[in-house]
């Protein structure tokens, strides 16, 4: 998906999302603050501090205050190809701890303790995702984290919901075992993968058993949880 063809959905990305997350009965602020609770206690079992943050593929903006209250960070630097998606985080999230660039106006700086990215790398070019990982890698501190999240394409309920989600409609999916080849080949040390969201609210009854899924690679959602080995 080009830049000009994202932009168009930076307005109505949280509609179009409402959308295709009805079936499940749960939010899209569900979703995030449910990830962004995991990666942050894998990270917190590492016992690494985590003062700095990158949103990779940020879109609105909506992660970034998660984020940056979550980790109680100091700063969280948001950038994604889309301008008119940079504009409206700008106008929505203006807090001095955070920060908003287009890709075009980022340079990896190697210092970011932990990179966040969710649902971004489906939307980019398979000739062209191992360069944005790189470029992730080194926004990174040597043994900085990244916690890479994707869309499960072995799970039945998500590839319903994508397929009903208009931004989706030229995405190319990733498993979790070429994720983790993707993430290797970009100089990432793997350090765990974790599968979440088996369950719609109509049996969340069910959900205290999801502990217990998370090592298989069958979740509507997963997390590589892996590190700046350079």
């Amino acid at each position: 998906m080009s830049p000009a063809e994202f932009d168009r959905f930076a307005r109505s990305y949280d509609e179009d999302l409402a959308k295709s997350l009805a079936v499940t009965g749960e939010s899209r602020e569900f979703y995030a603050q449910k990830r962004i609770d995991w990666t942050a206690q894998c990270v917190g079992h590492l016992g690494r501090p985590v003062r700095r943050i990158l949103d990779y593929g940020c879109g609105d903006g909506a992660n970034v205050p998660m984020l940056a209250s979550r980790f109680d960070a100091e700063h969280v630097l948001g950038v994604d190809v889309s301008a008119e998606s940079i504009a409206v985080a700008r106008q929505t999230k203006a807090e001095p701890k955070m920060q908003f660039l287009c890709t075009s106006e980022w340079t990896p700086d190697g210092t970011v303790d932990l990179a966040f990215t969710n649902g971004v790398f489906h939307h980019i070019p398979p000739k062209e995702r191992v360069a944005c990982l790189e470029a992730i890698r080194r926004s990174l501190e040597p043994g900085g984290l990244f916690a890479f999240w994707e869309n499960n394409p072995w799970n039945p309920g998500t590839q319903f919901v994508m397929s009903r989600c208009a931004f989706d409609e030229h995405a190319i999916k990733i498993s979790p075992r070429h994720a983790k080849k993707l993430l290797s080949s970009a100089g990432f040390k793997i350090l765990r993968t974790d599968s979440l969201f088996y369950f719609p609210r109509r049996l969340s009854f069910l959900r205290p058993a999801e502990a217990l899924l998370r090592p298989l690679p069958l979740g509507g959602q997963y997390l590589v949880l892996c590190e700046n080995a350079g």
